[in-house]
């Protein structure tokens, strides 16, 4: 890959040449597709432009660039207020160390991966475990599945450890959940910025809600412009976040949600509905068919045969499922659920598929338990039971 094209795409996601460390971004920006929804063609001018038919935005820079940048912005903030890593070298010398101890512990027949393991690699990946659950269970899992594998190989062929295929799988996994699985902004009013836009002025290019457009649009020139309207559906608690749920004709974020349900517990009798299905957590791209009960997981029949499969292995078996309609409806064994049972079952399982707050281990004794990555406590009370 050429190493000019990089510092070029550097340049534009606003990593300066001398942070060797993040250019990493910039390799894996290169050739990244379009997010849903948009297109691009070649303007007037013959430059390369990007469109998205809903909300009606239009600009010339590539809108996953956008997200790469906020990646770039975001781990070195976290690296800036924690490790302070200078070098892609540093950063492995100091993972080889904790893999080194990862390694002595299957060594020992001890379980690998401990809360201050986690929390030393975390932290060398600019994570913010405090804050960022889902990519510091991710990291766990790849801690775990690392030795494992590593272990195997050394002692099968006492080669050298490796710690690169590591860093790439973590880092893999920050750009599918920081970029390609991330949603866009809200198009918000330019005269009133906290509401969110309906409509786009096609002479000014402005966007504007209701209350903006009125207000502007009721006397002079404007009355007689075009417009076209802005399709996205908000939140109608916090309307800068799009909504991801829909309850009693009401629209919610996951966020705004969880708010009005404190406020009502009696929402719960109603139906969550979640706006473009439930997605299979084995395989992303299709529709979860069931939920697992035992281990809470949204699965597609194929995602879930597989998983049976490779848990037959381990002891661990997925005895009792739930089945998903085409509308979000909930069947134990042929009878639906009432919708409040429903609801809590669906928090919990999409709560932990988000990556919860408490991480579980099994300390030296073979014994579980439980670490709040939030709090820093320890309980060997699961607490998902009592979610």
């Amino acid at each position: 890959m050429s190493t000019a094209l990089v510092r070029q795409r550097a340049e534009v996601l606003g990593i300066p040449d001398n942070e060797q460390l993040w250019m990493w971004i910039a390799v894996k920006s290169l050739g990244a597709p379009l997010p849903e929804g948009w297109d691009d063609f070649l303007d007037e001018e013959g430059q390369k432009a990007y469109y998205h038919a809903k909300t009606k935005r239009l600009q010339r820079v590539h809108p996953m660039l956008e997200r790469f940048s906020d990646l770039y912005k975001k781990l070195k903030a976290g690296n800036d207020r924690g490790a302070k890593v200078e070098s892609e070298r540093k950063m492995e010398s100091m993972l080889y160390v904790i893999m080194n101890e990862l390694l002595n512990r299957c060594n020992r027949e001890l379980p690998p991966v401990t809360p201050e393991l986690l929390e030393r690699c975390a932290l060398l990946f600019a994570v913010d475990t405090s804050e960022d659950f889902k990519m510091t269970n991710i990291i766990k899992v790849a801690m775990a599945d690392y030795a494992e594998e590593q272990y195997d190989v050394l002692v099968a062929t006492q080669t050298k450890l490796t710690v690169q295929n590591f860093v790439d799988r973590v880092r893999k996994e920050m750009v599918r959940i920081e970029v390609y699985e991330k949603p866009d902004a809200t198009v918000m009013c330019s005269e009133y910025p906290d509401k969110p836009a309906v409509v786009k002025n096609l002479v000014t290019f402005d966007f504007y809600s209701l209350e903006g457009f009125a207000a502007t649009h009721s006397t002079g020139k404007r009355r007689f412009h075009e417009t076209a309207k802005v399709e996205q559906t908000v939140c109608s608690i916090y309307p800068r976040k799009l909504a991801t749920c829909e309850v009693d004709n009401q629209f919610y974020s996951d966020d705004g949600y969880r708010f009005v349900l404190a406020k009502h517990p009696a929402m719960r009798s109603k139906h969550l509905k979640i706006l473009g299905g439930y997605r299979c957590q084995e395989y992303a791209d299709k529709r979860a068919e069931v939920l697992t009960e035992d281990t809470l997981e949204f699965l597609s029949w194929e995602g879930y045969f597989k998983l049976f499969r490779h848990k037959q292995l381990t002891g661990r078996l997925y005895n009792y499922l739930l089945t998903i309609d085409q509308d979000g409806y909930f069947y134990r064994m042929g009878q639906k659920l009432p919708p409040e049972e429903a609801s809590r079952i669906v928090d919990k399982a999409r709560f932990l598929a988000g990556g919860g707050e408490w991480a579980s281990f099994t300390d030296d004794q073979h014994d579980a338990y439980w670490y709040n990555l939030r709090d820093k406590v320890v309980t060997k009370t699961n607490p998902y039971f009592s979610y």
